[in-house]
């Protein structure tokens, strides 16, 4: 996955994130398929962490954290 791809979906995820958190859903659990996009945007930059089951609150906060680090380009050589 490329920078321009990471970032695409990225921004589809957070969008997903805020505007549940706008809902007040922000406590509620994400989906699977949510999920499994989040571990795929980890894996490509070595952020492993395997979030399983977390709130959409949780989710924006650390796609929030990632988008610092590929905006910044610290994930550059990750991401070709």
């Amino acid at each position: 996955m490329n920078k321009s791809q990471w970032l695409s979906k990225a921004k589809v995820l957070h969008k997903t994130c805020v505007e549940n958190i706008a809902e007040k859903k922000g406590s509620i659990k994400s989906t699977n398929p949510e999920a499994k996009t989040m571990n795929e945007l980890q894996k490509a930059i070595g952020s492993n962490h395997a979030i399983k089951e977390v709130t959409y609150k949780e989710l924006r906060e650390s796609l929030d954290e990632m988008f610092e680090w590929v905006k910044a380009g610290q994930k550059d050589e990750l991401l070709k």
